[in-house]
C-alpha cells in the first residue's frame, strides 16, 4: 500500500512526486541570538510528502526544489519561515526583511497577473485532482471530463478510507475536522484591531495607496515588532525582531521609517491621526470576508444532460426534498427579513419558497431550480438561469444511476465549481446514502474537506456538515481566480483611496472627513455636481450639520415663518403644529393632495423636462445610530409610491442644497430662468399692515404652476387642519424630519412614526425607522413598542411588519422576557399574541406567565369583581394545551389554583390516560381526591368528580 503525504493525508501515487521530510529540519535550527526552536514531533504522521504540498498554509508560496530551504514543519503543516513565525512565535526576520525589500517588484507583479486573461496564464494542476483512468481506477468519478475543468480524485474503489463508517461527534469536534479556508483579510482583524498599534500611510509613485500597521510585542522575551504592509493587490504580515532594524528600536518614527526604506516607498510613511482609521481598515476587509453566501442548487433526473432539460424540472421527489432538509430549511420568501440572496421577498416574483440556513455564523440561501419562477415559453429558462448563472458554486442533485454531470451543462461565466450528490433512484437504504464528486475550473485551486478521506455518506449530522463546509471552502477557494481577484482589486482600490485621501487630508488641513454615503465609498462632496465655487470654499461656507440644525429649529412652531397649522389630537386638548405648506408639499404626496387638492394620484409635473438632470447633494446630517438623514434619491430604493411621483423626486435636490432655500433664483441663465417652481406669497398690497396681522388672516395666491389648473383654491386659502390619526409628539417629530431632513429615532418614538412614514408616503423614513428598530431591539422596550402598535397594527402594513419583528426577536428570547417586570403591562391581546406563538417554554410556565399578569391586572384595576380572575384565566387559556403538563404538574400546580375547570383537568387526565401519553399512577388519583375533597368545586356536584376519579383508577 502506498504511503500517505503528512501534508494533505492522501495517498502518493507512482506518478506524482514525492520526497522525505530531511531528518535535520530547518525548524530544529538555532536562533541567532542562542534561542533554540524546540524539536517538534515530526514522525508521528510519517515523512514523506508530495513535492506540490510544499506550500505556505498562510500564502501560498511554493517551497518545493530551490525553496526547500525555506520550508518550515508545524504540526504536519508547511509554511514559509516568514509565516511560520506566526504560528510559533519564533523568527530570526531575515525572511521578513528579504521579501519586505521584494515587496514592491512583488505588488507590481501580481498586479500585473490579475490584469491578464484567464486564457493567458496557466495553472498548477492540484495534487487532489484525478491523474485519469491510467492512475485511478474510479475516473471520471461520474463528471464528463472537459478541458478547462480538473475533477478531485476519490480513489475509487481502491481507496482505503472510511466511507461506510459514521461516528458521532460534537459540534466542537465537527468544527475542529472540518475547518473553513481562512483568508488574508482577517489579519488586521485578529492580531490588530482593539490593542494598542499605529498605522502609517503614503500614497506611492508606483504603488498607490499604500498602509503600514505596527505594533510591539515581545515573544520568549525578545523584542519583535508585529508589521502589516498593504496595497491594493498584495499584502505581507510578519514578525520582525527589532534587533534587524537598523534603527532605534525605542523610537517608532525611526523604525517606521527603517522598514519604509526597505520597501522603497516614496513619499515616505506618515503617521494616520484619524481616530476612526481602525473602524474604516475593518470596514475594508469585511467586504471581502462574505458572511452572506448564495448558491445554486439542479435537480438532474436520469437521461437528463443539456441546460434546458435540467432547467425544465419543475417537481420534486421524495429524494430531492430529503436532500433539501440536509442543506437547510424550507422558507416562505414573502415578509423574509434575513438574507435573501437576490430573491423577491415582497411580490413573490421569484418564487415563493426557496431554502436558507444560518451555520457558524454564515447566511446561505440556496437558488434552487425547481423553486424559481419557471416558464413554458421561454426555453433558456431566463428566470431561472440570471440567479443560478451568477452563483459561484453550484449543487447538482443527480437522482440517476447512469447518467454523466458536465460542468458545462449549465453555461456561466461565474459558476466556478460543481459539488455533485449522487443518489440513487432505485436502491433505496434507511438512512439514505449519497455519493459525493466535485469539478472546478482550473483557476480553482483544492479545497478541503478533500473526496480522498470520504466521498459516500450517508443522511446525518456529519454530512451536513462536511458538505457545507465544502460549499463555503469552494466559495472562498474561488475568489482567488483571476476574475474575482480583478473585481476585489477594483473595490479594494477604491475604498484604500479614500481611506488614504482621508488621512492626507487631515494630516495638512485637520479637517474631519465627511460621512459616507449609503453604497458608496465616496466622500458626499466629491459626488456633487460642479460649482461657480471652489470645493474648499464651499465647504467653508456649507455645514451640513448644523445647517439642518438651525433649519429645524428655525420652523418649528415658528408662526412667523409658517403657513399652514396643523390641531394634532382627539378630544378638546389639541396641540397646534406650525409648518410650512410648500415644503410639505414637494416632500410628501399626501400633504400635496392635502394642503393642494390635487385630484390625481401622483401630483403634476412641476420640474422642466429639459433641467431633470440637474442634481443637488443633500443636507448632511448625523450619522450616529439613532440620527436619521434624509438619502439622495439616486442612492435609495424608493417605493412605487415615489418611483411614479416626479414632484418627489425632482423636488428633493431642491430641497436638499442650501442655496435652494431662498424666496427665489438668482441665477439669470435661460434654464433657470424657464423653471416651473411652486411659490407662495402673500398680498403685499399693504406692507405695513399685512405685518401686524397674523398669518391666518394672509390671502396666499399662486405664481407661477406648471398645472396651475389641478390646484384647489378652496384648499390653498385654507389655513388650519385637523390631524386625530396620530399623537402630538408624533406629529412634531414628523414635521421637524420633513422641515429639516433629519429627526431622532428612538424604540419609544418608532411605532407612531413608522405608521406616520407610511400614512404620509415617506418611504425613506418607513425604511430608517425599520432599520433602526431592528437594530436595537431590547426586551426593556419590545413590551412598551408593542402597547403602542396595538392601536395601528391593523391599519398599517408597516405597524403589522414591525409586531412580527418583535414577535420574532421574542421567540428566541421568551424565558427573559417573562423573568422581567416590564412584560406585566403588556395589553391582553399582545400578551395572547406572544403566548400563542411557538415558543420555547412548557406549557406549565406558559400557564404560571399567566397567572402572574392575571393577578397583576386585577392589583392595578380599580373595579375589584371576585370572579374577575376566573375570567381573564378562562381566556389565556382557551388555547393552553394541558394535555401537555405532566399529572403531576396538573394536580399540584394547575388545580390549586381554581382558574381552570376541576371538569378541564379531569378530561385532560382521561385523555392522557387513553392516549397512553403519560402513565397515571395510583399515588396521583390519591392526590387528586384529596384536593378535590378538600377544595369545594362550585360547577360539579360531588357524585360527578367521584365518578371521574374512579374511572382514572379504573383505567390506570
Amino acid at each position: 500500500m502506498s504511503s500517505l503525504c503528512f501534508v494533505c493525508e492522501l495517498p502518493i501515487l507512482s506518478h506524482q512526486t514525492n520526497g522525505v521530510w530531511p531528518p535535520a529540519s530547518p525548524s530544529e535550527e538555532a536562533l541567532e541570538d542562542g534561542l533554540t526552536i524546540p524539536v517538534l514531533d515530526t514522525t508521528t504522521s510519517g515523512s514523506t510528502y508530495h513535492e506540490d504540498c510544499l506550500v505556505c498554509d498562510t500564502c501560498g508560496l511554493r517551497l518545493a526544489g530551490s525553496n526547500i530551504q525555506r520550508a518550515r514543519r508545524f504540526h504536519n503543516k508547511i509554511y514559509c519561515s516568514l509565516h511560520y513565525a506566526d504560528v510559533s512565535g519564533l523568527s530570526s526576520g531575515d525572511e521578513f526583511m528579504q521579501k519586505l525589500r521584494d515587496y514592491k517588484r512583488q505588488s507590481l507583479g501580481c498586479a500585473e497577473a490579475r490584469r491578464k486573461s484567464s486564457t493567458t496564464l496557466q495553472f498548477p494542476v492540484p495534487v487532489q485532482a484525478c491523474p485519469g483512468k491510467e492512475g485511478c481506477e474510479g475516473f471520471p468519478h461520474t463528471i464528463k471530463e472537459i478541458p478547462g475543468y480538473w475533477i478531485e480524485c476519490s480513489g475509487g474503489d481502491a481507496t482505503a478510507n472510511d466511507n461506510n463508517v459514521n461516528f458521532n461527534y460534537s459540534k466542537e469536534e465537527l468544527e475542529k475536522k472540518f475547518e473553513l479556508i481562512s483568508v488574508e483579510e482577517e489579519t488586521y482583524e485578529k492580531y490588530f484591531y482593539g490593542t494598542e498599534h499605529w498605522n502609517y500611510f503614503t500614497n506611492d509613485e508606483a504603488l498607490g495607496p499604500v498602509i503600514l500597521s505596527i505594533k510591539q510585542e515581545n515573544v520568549y522575551n525578545r523584542d519583535q515588532f508585529r508589521v502589516m504592509l498593504r496595497t491594493v493587490s498584495y499584502c505581507l504580515h510578519g514578525l520582525v525582531p527589532a534587533s534587524c532594524i537598523c534603527a532605534d528600536r525605542y523610537d517608532r518614527e525611526a523604525v517606521v521609517k527603517a522598514l519604509g526604506d526597505e520597501a522603497g516607498l516614496k513619499p515616505q510613511l506618515v503617521l494616520g491621526q484619524l481616530s476612526s482609521t481602525p473602524d474604516e481598515l475593518i470596514k475594508l476587509d469585511q467586504v471581502f470576508i462574505k458572511t452572506e453566501l448564495k448558491v445554486g442548487v439542479v435537480l438532474i433526473k436520469e437521461g437528463q444532460s443539456s441546460e434546458e432539460q435540467i432547467l425544465n424540472n419543475v417537481s420534486h421527489t421524495p429524494l430531492f426534498d430529503e436532500f433539501l432538509s440536509v442543506l437547510g430549511e424550507r422558507i416562505r420568501l414573502k415578509g423574509f427579513d434575513k438574507y435573501k440572496g437576490g430573491l423577491d421577498s415582497v411580490h413573490d416574483l421569484t418564487g415563493t419558497e426557496s431554502v436558507y440556513t444560518s451555520w457558524r455564523g454564515i447566511e446561505v440561501i440556496f437558488h434552487v431550480s425547481t423553486m424559481l419562477p419557471h416558464e413554458e415559453h421561454d426555453p433558456q429558462k431566463l428566470q431561472k438561469k440570471r440567479h443560478i448563472g451568477n452563483d459561484i458554486v453550484c449543487v447538482a442533485f443527480l437522482e440517476a444511476d447512469d447518467t454523466m454531470f458536465s460542468p458545462t451543462c449549465i453555461k456561466s461565466h461565474f459558476l466556478h465549481t460543481f459539488i455533485c450528490v449522487r443518489s440513487s433512484p432505485s436502491t433505496k437504504t434507511s438512512p439514505t446514502s449519497y455519493e459525493v464528486s466535485v469539478v472546478s475550473r482550473d483557476e480553482v485551486g483544492a479545497y478541503k474537506p478533500y473526496l480522498w478521506h470520504k466521498y459516500r455518506f450517508i443522511k446525518d449530522t456529519l454530512f451536513r456538515e462536511w458538505l457545507l463546509t465544502k460549499i463555503v471552502n469552494g466559495e472562498r477557494a474561488s475568489y482567488s481566480a483571476p476574475k474575482f481577484a480583478r473585481m476585489q482589486d477594483r473595490t479594494r482600490s477604491q475604498m484604500l483611496e479614500d481611506i488614504v485621501t482621508n488621512l492626507q487630508n487631515y494630516v495638512e488641513t485637520g479637517q474631519m472627513p465627511k460621512p459616507y454615503r449609503r453604497g458608496s465609498w465616496r466622500p458626499i462632496g466629491h459626488m456633487r455636481p460642479s460649482s461657480p465655487l471652489l470645493d474648499s470654499v464651499r465647504d467653508t461656507f456649507e455645514g451640513f450639520e448644523q445647517l439642518a440644525r438651525d433649519f429645524g429649529r428655525a420652523f418649528q412652531n415658528n408662526r412667523h415663518l409658517c403657513d399652514v397649522i396643523f390641531n394634532v389630537g382627539q378630544g378638546k386638548e389639541k396641540t397646534r403644529v406650525y409648518a410650512v405648506r410648500a415644503i410639505l408639499g414637494v416632500r410628501s404626496r399626501v400633504f400635496l393632495e392635502m394642503l393642494y387638492g390635487f385630484t390625481t394620484g401622483y401630483g403634476p409635473c412641476m420640474v422642466a423636462q429639459g433641467d431633470t438632470g440637474r442634481k443637488d447633494s443633500l443636507i448632511g446630517s448625523i450619522k450616529s445610530s439613532n440620527f436619521l438623514q434624509v438619502p439622495d434619491p439616486h442612492d435609495s430604493v424608493r417605493s412605487k409610491t415615489t418611483s411614479s411621483s416626479p414632484t418627489v423626486f425632482r423636488y428633493f435636490s431642491r430641497l436638499g442644497n442650501w442655496a435652494g432655500w431662498g424666496m427665489g433664483s438668482r441665477s439669470k441663465s435661460p434654464l433657470d430662468a424657464g423653471l416651473k417652481r411652486w411659490q407662495s406669497e402673500f398680498d403685499c398690497k399693504e406692507k405695513d399692515k399685512e405685518r401686524r396681522q397674523s398669518v391666518t388672516a394672509a390671502e396666499v395666491t399662486l405664481s407661477m404652476c406648471a398645472d396651475a389648473g389641478k390646484v384647489d383654491r378652496t384648499k390653498l386659502s385654507q389655513t388650519e387642519f385637523n390631524i386625530i390619526e396620530f399623537d402630538s409628539e408624533t406629529f412634531i417629530l414628523l414635521m421637524e424630519y420633513i422641515q429639516s431632513g433629519s429627526c431622532m429615532l428612538t424604540c419609544e418614538t418608532i411605532p407612531g412614526l413608522i405608521c406616520a412614514a407610511e400614512h404620509y408616503d415617506l418611504p425613506e423614513l418607513l425604511q430608517a425607522c425599520f432599520h433602526h428598530a431592528k437594530q436595537n431591539f431590547r426586551l426593556s422596550v419590545v413590551c412598551s413598542m408593542l402597547n403602542m402598535l396595538e392601536n395601528y397594527y391593523w391599519r398599517y402594513n408597516s405597524a403589522s411588519e414591525l409586531v412580527s419583528a418583535i414577535l420574532s426577536y421574542i421567540d428566541s428570547r421568551a424565558a427573559q422576557l417573562f423573568s422581567r417586570r416590564e412584560y406585566l403591562d403588556l395589553s391582553e391581546s399582545m400578551f395572547q399574541m406572544i403566548l400563542g406563538r411557538d415558543l420555547n417554554l412548557s406549557e406549565v410556565s406558559k400557564f404560571e406567565v399567566m397567572l402572574q399578569w392575571a393577578n397583576y391586572k386585577i392589583e392595578m384595576s380599580s373595579n375589584i369583581d371576585p370572579r374577575e380572575l376566573e375570567r381573564i384565566m378562562s381566556r389565556l387559556t382557551r388555547d393552553l394545551k394541558l394535555q401537555k403538563i405532566p399529572p403531576q404538574e396538573l394536580i399540584r400546580v394547575i388545580l390549586p389554583t381554581k382558574t381552570i375547570s376541576n371538569q378541564r383537568i379531569l378530561e385532560t387526565l382521561l385523555l392522557q390516560a387513553d392516549t397512553g401519553m403519560y402513565r397515571i399512577e395510583q399515588a396521583h388519583v390519591e392526590e387528586c381526591r384529596v384536593r378535590t375533597n378538600t377544595e369545594s368545586s362550585d360547577s360539579y356536584s360531588w357524585d360527578i368528580l367521584e365518578t371521574k376519579i374512579s374511572y382514572i383508577e379504573d383505567d390506570t
